[in-house]
């Protein structure tokens, strides 16, 4: 993959990386979870890349090296503040390197609720949705944790990395697979890829209190229906989760974040669970299987055009016209 360097709104630079192609089918955007980075999602890139498309990826703020760790941004910082910077540094990647072919967000967990904060304020930036590990979060629960996390910022101050957070949003998730090896057994039945996620310098790490508040308000965001009415009705959305993930309920969240979107009048949506998959099916033990079940769907919804020939019109009139489920 080539590395290029971006600058950010606030004058910072970062890194992305791209699996290029001489006639992509399409643009592929990864977007990583939390505590994590992007390279841990090279192998789907490749295999992605592989298939026809090309990918992007990038960290982003206070992930994968880039500081302070495990902080967006201050409240008010270059006026938009964590949440918006994080937004923007997407927008400046995509016009790095995206040509005229379709556009495909795809979002692991906290990437998930990234992606469709951004679909929602650009709506006519991406032609397909891809989220993974996702959920719709009870309102209460994360209007609760935004208020935790507002006075815990007062007495510690924003750049807080706090373990008290951390504990209380992920502390409960090992519970159902006891007696554990490890802390993280809940993000996959592969102890090889737990292993390499625990050994992972930049995975695993705590959050600041400026981050949760930015995160909660983005959740709040994306739970709101008029707010998902923003995001065209025509939009092919893909839903994948384990029906072990903690993340998204055992496997409650993503049929109801699915229900969701249909009930904002979104037709174009397939949901599938895994059966006994937990948080990381991109690495699971049947992660091929589900590696090809994504592309396989990418085939069904985007257009494939000659390479010298993309059209702004991007989804085959097949997919247009079912609501795949």
């Amino acid at each position: 993959m080539n590395k290029i360097t971006i600058k950010a709104a606030d004058n910072t630079v970062f890194d992305a990386w791209v699996a290029e192609h001489s006639s992509p089918i399409a643009t592929i955007h990864l977007m990583h979870g939390m505590a994590e980075h992007c390279l841990r999602y090279q192998p789907l890139a490749e295999q992605l890349n592989a298939e026809g498309y090309r990918v992007v990826m990038h960290n982003h703020r206070g992930h994968g090296g880039r500081q302070p760790m495990g902080h967006y941004g201050d409240q008010n910082q270059a006026g938009l503040g964590g949440w918006g910077l994080l937004l923007d540094d997407i927008s400046r990647v995509q016009q790095a390197v995206r040509g005229n072919e379709p556009l495909v967000l795809f979002g692991h967990s906290m990437g998930s609720f990234i992606a469709q904060s951004y679909a929602i304020r650009h709506p006519d930036k991406q032609d397909a949705l891809i989220l993974s590990g996702s959920n719709r979060h009870p309102l209460p629960l994360v209007y609760s944790g935004r208020m935790v996390a507002r006075i815990l910022k007062v007495f510690q101050g924003q750049r807080h990395l706090s373990g008290v957070m951390d504990f209380l949003s992920f502390g409960e998730f090992n519970r159902h697979f006891r007696p554990n090896r490890t802390d993280f057994d809940w993000l996959s039945r592969d102890d090889e890829q737990v292993d390499r996620y625990i050994a992972d310098p930049h995975c695993g790490h705590p959050c600041s209190l400026q981050l949760w508040c930015d995160l909660f308000d983005g959740l709040i965001e994306i739970n709101n229906s008029a707010n998902l009415r923003k995001i065209p009705q025509q939009l092919p959305i893909y839903l994948f989760g384990g029906d072990r993930d903690p993340v998204g309920m055992m496997g409650k969240g993503v049929p109801k974040l699915e229900r969701h979107y249909i009930q904002t009048g979104h037709d174009k949506v397939t949901m599938r669970l895994y059966a006994d998959g937990r948080h990381e099916m991109l690495n699971e033990i049947n992660r091929q299987q589900v590696i090809s079940d994504v592309i396989q769907w990418l085939k069904e919804v985007v257009w494939k055009q000659s390479p010298t020939a993309h059209s702004t019109n991007l989804l085959s009139e097949t997919a247009a016209k079912e609501c795949i489920r």
